[in-house]
């Protein structure tokens, strides 16, 4: 049978965040195309989603690969259903600037913000001419404020696609399309796993709620960038950190 749902384009989508994103999206009546370079966890997703009645593609990408990308887009299923672009890959980085190497550096900022980057330029096009969309790209907290843990290169890469975001935003509101960005704090994902016990409980503490985010959490605030109740949004970093951070 022919399908009239609207498409969305999920990228890290099968980690905590990514997976938790296409979820609330799949549930907001959307068909989904997920996009990782993990080919087993985006089946286990797209097995799940596909259980909520949801047309849902699975395409393992590199997201540093200009060619990759552009041909997945290219092939899209439902290319003209394209309504949004939800970019949750990346990567963490802890230490100092003498801790990371030229190669954790390009890494990091590829993953990130050449990734966004690519998928905005593959995307935005399409949706141009699909009658608009909205672009919800996922930083950080520690891309909006000083951070003490995470080094330079995560740094920069999450304060980029900020940056990416509202000139994106600028560019596209003519065209229908919305461009906004989240910055979370810390999300209960296997991503934690990069840090001590002493280290988590150090955080945990200095977070005002007391407590870390469930992806769910942040996955709903995307939910509500991507929806016609953010019609008049765009250019804007919402911060979902608990507290940690203010302005």
């Amino acid at each position: 049978m022919q399908t009239s749902r609207p498409v969305a384009v999920v990228t890290g989508a099968s980690g905590g965040l990514g997976a938790a994103c296409a979820r609330v999206l799949a549930d907001d009546g959307y068909d989904i195309e997920l996009l990782d370079r993990d080919g087993p966890g985006l089946k286990s997703v797209a097995d799940e989603l596909g259980r909520t009645g949801a047309t849902v593609g699975a395409h393992t990408v590199d997201l540093l690969d200009s060619d990759a990308v552009t041909a997945v887009f290219d092939g899209l299923p439902g290319r003209d259903r394209l309504r949004a672009l939800v970019n949750v890959a990346g990567l963490i980085s802890l230490g100092t600037i003498t801790d990371i190497t030229t190669e954790d550096w390009d890494r990091v900022l590829g993953v990130k913000l050449r990734g966004d980057f690519l998928t905005c330029r593959a995307a935005i096009p399409i949706m141009t001419a699909n009658g608009g969309g909205a672009v919800v790209n996922c930083s950080s907290m520690s891309g909006r404020t000083k951070s003490v843990l995470t080094a330079p290169n995560y740094v920069a890469s999450n304060s980029g696609v900020i940056g990416l975001t509202m000139s994106l935003a600028n560019q596209h509101a003519a065209d229908g399309v919305r461009v906004n960005c989240v910055a979370p704090g810390m999300i209960d994902t296997p991503m934690l796993e990069a840090y001590t016990t002493e280290q988590l409980a150090g955080i945990r503490a200095a977070v005002p709620l007391g407590r870390f985010a469930d992806p769910a959490e942040i996955a709903a605030v995307v939910g509500f960038l991507v929806s016609d109740r953010a019609s008049y949004v765009t250019g804007e970093t919402i911060n979902v950190n608990g507290g940690m951070f203010m302005v």
